[in-house]
């Protein structure tokens, strides 16, 4: 058997090469499952950094994160909002259903079957406890959120369609 030997260049290269790709991958492959979409979400939530949350103030973030139908939806009723010169419809955070937050004890739990999953997520908001339940979609690879349950009973895509 004959041994094979890599020139410091070419290891070299190669590691370049690895650490260059992944990023996009370990992106795609963090979205893999339901219970790691929401994970990725709601941890722009909590603690000092988490404080920014996830402003759906564009298109391509209302996209991002949203089926193609809900975010029609939300993008539609933005821009009515703003020929109008009001504020929209969803006048706080789709992900919390507040206008301010200070979560901490997050905890998500995904179910997936097939192309549709449903993710309860639990935290503490201000020293009381909420809990939040997404409906997520397969949307090819990726997962997006059908809508969204409140605790006060309102869903995201009833904020639109009570209109």
């Amino acid at each position: 058997m004959t041994g094979m030997t890599i020139s410091r260049r070419g290891f070299a290269a190669g590691l370049a090469a690895a650490f260059a790709l992944p990023a996009p991958l370990l992106a795609r492959a963090a979205d893999a499952t339901a219970r790691n979409f929401v994970e990725q979400i709601y941890g722009s939530y909590v603690g000092t950094a988490g404080q920014k949350g996830i402003p759906l103030e564009d298109a391509a973030t209302i996209r991002r994160y949203f089926t193609p139908g809900l975010a029609s939806l939300i993008l539609d009723d933005q821009a009515a909002a703003k020929k109008r010169g009001e504020p929209p419809t969803l006048d706080g955070d789709a992900f919390v259903g507040h206008q301010e937050w200070d979560i901490t004890g997050l905890n998500v739990d995904a179910k997936e079957a097939g192309s549709k999953a449903t993710a309860t997520v639990s935290f503490t908001n201000f020293g009381k406890s909420e809990r939040v339940v997404i409906e997520l979609l397969k949307v090819g690879a990726t997962w997006r959120i059908a809508d969204i349950h409140w605790d006060d009973a309102s869903t995201l895509r009833g904020l639109f369609t009570k209109k």
